[in-house]
């Protein structure tokens, strides 16, 4: 059917409105007798939409209530327009509902199916309205409020980083690339999110569009770009989008340089772990075009590592920010503990301590009390242990089985020891002087250096420095300490006994 999506809407300011009887549910007034036009409600849904999140109907969800008013399915939709299925069916649609749920719904949720009762129900002489036309321009600042590309992580029991946000609002109008990183569990992702809910509803938006994309599948570059280029803007059915990388890069960043974008890569560090060189150098052209071109949007990327082929960018000072995100301070971690209704002080901080403020690990363990020690943190602590939960196990799972070499292998099976035996952070000198002796190894200086840098990028230690002496030390988070000395998959301790072969000093 074709509805004749591009046809613009001529609606008058003061409509007049035959009276027809409704019979059925009344779903928004009982007083609601009358039905309308499409453009008469449009008018109404335009105006609601905007009262109730500050933008206008785009260009594209008009297109789809057109549509969905005369009956037709998503693949009418999008043939008798310039957008595409998957655009107005996966990325537009849900959201649009969403919307009018919570404009005119009154309490029901508002879906495809029965759009039009509720349209038709509608009563336009209760509101002051305004034409709704499909002939105005939809300007990007419509649609600010809009997260497109993926659902944020539920945020709703959001504890702290009151300083965290206040850094990344600074820097997110300074910066082409900010980087947070940090252990799985530590609220990357929730920071992330907790940011664009708070920029989403400043009074002065920064952004037009809010982009979050989870990665940790590893796409090809060609297939991220075109789908990003999708989600700013469509690209008309009568052009082509080009086939090569590099052009595909071109179009994106132009879109970038038109529209105020500020777009989320969740879990980036993926793009860079698998063993293919050539996918590696593509990423790191693509993020080395984002950073170095002009541009007014900005990139958001959340992960556990930084990837070495982002060194050079900040060597040569390109506006690109790496954060390290650490736990919860003690207050915000204690909110946590107390939403689980673990309210001992004493015994909460010593659980904050052990997990470093790790919001996951602390919501683990509150769980695990909860379960089987009736909520006990008093007869917790008679039995106490140290809990992995299964995100961090199944990292070092793999930091073990396959990414740690045998020398950075050696080093944390040391320091667990050491920290065990001693409960002391192990220095830098006698860590050089010892790991030798100990391991039956023979590990010059620079290879350690190396191999601690690698670690601690890799979050697995952590390094203290000594505020007078500035003499630099190395630790271990209790969990990770936990890990090593129990080595529950077999996999830490498989080459203990073969020497690390040195090359020279």
């Amino acid at each position: 059917m074709d509805f004749n999506a591009g046809q613009k809407l001529n609606l008058p300011t003061n409509p007049s409105f035959s009276s027809v009887s409704i019979t059925g549910q009344n779903l928004l007034e009982q007083s609601f007798s009358k039905t309308v036009t499409l453009d008469e409600a449009l008018v109404v849904v335009d105006d609601l939409v905007f009262a109730k999140i500050g933008r206008r109907l785009s260009e594209a969800e008009i297109t789809v209530l057109k549509g969905t008013w005369n009956d037709c399915d998503y693949e009418e939709i999008a043939e008798n327009s310039p957008y595409s299925l998957n655009y107005l069916q996966r990325r537009l649609a849900p959201q649009l509902w969403d919307v009018l749920s919570a404009t005119i719904g009154n309490g029901e949720r508002v879906y495809k199916k029965n759009l039009r009762n509720f349209l038709e129900l509608l009563n336009p002489s209760k509101y002051h309205t305004q034409p709704a036309s499909s002939e105005k321009q939809a300007t990007p600042a419509d649609n600010f409020l809009q997260i497109i590309g993926g659902q944020p992580p539920d945020i709703s029991s959001f504890y702290g980083r009151t300083n965290d946000l206040a850094d990344l609002k600074e820097l997110v109008t300074k910066q082409r690339c900010i980087s947070l990183i940090g252990m799985p569990g530590v609220g990357k992702s929730a920071l992330a999110a907790k940011l664009i809910g708070e920029l989403s509803v400043e009074s002065q938006p920064r952004f037009d569009y809010f982009v979050w994309k989870s990665v940790s599948h590893a796409p090809l570059v060609q297939d991220l770009v075109a789908e990003l280029i999708e989600l700013i803007r469509p690209i008309e059915p009568s052009l082509n989008l080009p086939e090569c990388s590099q052009a595909r890069i071109t179009v994106l960043i132009k879109q970038l340089q038109s529209r105020r974008c500020l777009l989320v890569f969740d879990e980036f560090d993926a793009l860079f772990q698998k063993n293919n060189f050539e996918r590696r150098l593509e990423y790191k052209t693509f993020f080395r075009r984002l950073v170095e071109e002009q541009h007014q949007s900005c990139l958001l990327l959340t992960g556990r590592v930084f990837p070495n082929e982002f060194d050079s960018l900040i060597r040569a000072k390109r506006p690109i920010q790496y954060l390290k995100i650490k736990g919860l301070d003690t207050d915000a971690a204690m909110q946590l503990l107390a939403a689980q209704g673990l309210t001992n002080p004493q015994k909460c901080h010593e659980l904050i301590k052990t997990y470093n403020g790790n919001p996951l690990e602390l919501e683990t363990v509150g769980e695990r009390i909860n379960y089987f020690f009736a909520g006990s943190t008093e007869i917790f602590f008679e039995n106490q242990t140290t809990f992995v939960s299964s995100e961090l196990e199944a990292m070092l799972d793999k930091m073990f089985s396959q990414v740690l070499s045998e020398i950075q292998r050696q080093i944390m099976i040391y320091l667990a020891d050491e920290i065990a035996s001693n409960s002391q952070a192990i220095s830098f000198v006698k860590l050089l002087t010892n790991i030798n002796q100990k391991q039956k190894a023979s590990l010059s200086t620079s290879e350690l250096v190396k191999a601690l840098e690698k670690l601690e990028r890799l979050s697995l230690l952590e390094s203290i420095k000594h505020p007078i002496t500035k003499e630099i030390s190395f630790t271990l988070q209790p969990v990770i300490k936990k890990y090593i000395l129990t080595d529950p998959q077999g996999l830490v301790h498989t080459l203990d006994a073969l020497p690390i072969l040195a090359n020279a000093s």
